[in-house]
């Protein structure tokens, strides 16, 4: 009876065959299957969901470097340095083994925008909206979750620069902002990311200006 290893990962959309199947040598019927339908790209910097998933096995167990078991069969991979990274999956079924290898290629995300409400670059809000907004990286049409923002600089009419921890405005920040007036503007730079992985290289997020409507 075959035994099938699926594996569905929702990171990318390249096709996409698996590097190595391996089969029992004492059962030449049992052997694994990885799929990964249009997906084999995983991108630095943030969290690639993975569903690995073993019918019929008594366990399974998975290796790679920068993966990590969330529940059950959810898993993530936060890859590293490198243009590829490769895991294994191990099933075990009855004492046997199936033993499976898949490559991932690994791709750096362009440049995000500071946002608020997925509006980037320059826009216009009114001061209450803006006051009670919450910073986050956005890229168009990218459809992975990215890290959240865990500090940023904003600037208010060419004035000193300030620092802000979070991604949303503090007590101080909110007072300056209910009393600009129609015009004012208020630059969003310097976005830092939370990240499993401070070593790795961060593409610098384009700021954000908003104006007071």
């Amino acid at each position: 009876m075959k035994q099938i290893i699926l594996l569905i990962v929702v990171l990318s959309f390249i096709h996409c065959a698996p590097k190595k199947t391996v089969g029992n040598p004492t059962n030449p019927k049992i052997k694994s299957i990885v799929e990964n339908n249009k997906l084999n790209v995983v991108y630095r910097g943030i969290r690639n969901p993975l569903t690995i998933y073993v019918p019929n096995t008594d366990s399974i167990k998975v290796s790679g470097i920068g993966l990590h078991k969330i529940d059950n069969n959810e898993y993530y991979i936060s890859p590293g340095q490198g243009l590829t990274m490769e895991i294994t999956i191990v099933g075990y079924i009855k004492g046997q083994e199936i033993i499976d290898k898949r490559e991932f290629r690994i791709l750096d995300i362009q440049k995000p925008y500071a946002s608020i409400h997925k509006y980037f670059g320059n826009v216009t809000l009114s001061k209450e909206k803006l006051a009670s907004s919450k910073i986050k990286p956005h890229i168009p049409q990218f459809v992975l979750e990215l890290p959240d923002v865990y500090s940023f600089e904003y600037q208010i009419n060419n004035q000193k620069r300030l620092f802000n921890e979070g991604n949303t405005f503090n007590d101080v920040a909110k007072k300056q902002i209910y009393n600009l007036k129609k015009g004012d503007s208020v630059l969003i730079d310097n976005v830092k990311l939370v990240t499993d992985r401070p070593n790795v290289d961060r593409a610098k997020i384009i700021e954000l200006k908003v104006y007071i409507e």
